[in-house]
């Protein structure tokens, strides 16, 4: 009896703060509904006069991006180098931790010119030509200092599978792996997982109200909805299937 006590309080708590929480977010979506209702027209006037801004100077913004990211990810790929020539176990050690900071600032630079590239694609765009001249020379320049820097891992660790090039890399290189290294890779890959699942819901509430504000209308709804789809079914089946394989 006081294990069954027990076990119907803790439910009690957990729906008295799912209840809490339902209140607190709309109440929260009420008051910013308000907010952006109340000043909706002078929003909507200074996006629009900082989106024209932009398209004026569209490509001087990706390639001042590039430049920036490009120029941390090759330094710091060239200290790599230079720790690796060191021969120590020491310097291998900074090697990595230089080699990660190259990788992150490649990355970014990915994201952040597909953003602008994107935000560039309007007929009111007088440079658009120029943009997607520039997309195209920015990517394959970052492609290539992504193999730059796969190469320059496979010199510390030789037994290091796959080139950027090669279809199935991903695979291969995981497979690659040792223990260690396949463990900061999950913990990192559910880190992400959970990241995402909290901030879809907050990017589809964000895109109704964009939807009920600024007119953006259901596609930013559908793709998140979409994307939120995918990232759940992808780890559920995902979870299934190594249980699965685990039990066989």
């Amino acid at each position: 009896m006081k294990d069954n006590k027990n076990k119907s309080k803790s439910m009690g708590q957990i729906l008295a703060k799912i209840v809490l929480w339902l209140v607190a977010g709309g109440a929260v979506g009420f008051l910013t509904s308000f907010l952006i209702m109340s000043v909706k027209k002078d929003t909507t006037d200074v996006m629009h006069i900082f989106y024209n801004g932009y398209l004026q100077y569209s490509f001087g913004y990706q390639a001042g991006f590039f430049a920036v990211l490009g120029a941390v990810a090759f330094i710091y790929y060239r200290k790599a180098g230079a720790a690796i020539r060191q021969g120590t176990y020491e310097e291998e050690d900074k090697a990595n931790d230089y080699q990660n900071v190259s990788i992150s600032a490649n990355e970014i630079n990915m994201v952040i010119q597909f953003l602008l590239f994107g935000l560039a694609m309007d007929m009111k765009n007088p440079n658009m030509l120029a943009c997607v001249i520039l997309f195209v020379i920015f990517c394959t320049g970052i492609i290539i200092m992504e193999a730059v820097l796969i190469k320059q891992i496979k010199k510390i660790h030789p037994l290091k599978n796959g080139d950027v090039g090669d279809t199935n890399f991903n695979k291969r290189w995981m497979d690659s792996c040792d223990e260690a290294e396949r463990m900061i890779i999950y913990k990192a890959s559910y880190s992400t997982f959970q990241v995402m699942k909290s901030m879809l819901p907050i990017m589809e509430a964000v895109a109704l109200l964009g939807k009920l504000m600024f007119g953006t209308g259901n596609f930013p709804i559908i793709l998140i909805c979409i994307l939120w789809g995918v990232h759940t079914g992808v780890y559920c089946f995902g979870s299934m299937k190594l249980e699965k394989e685990g039990i066989e």
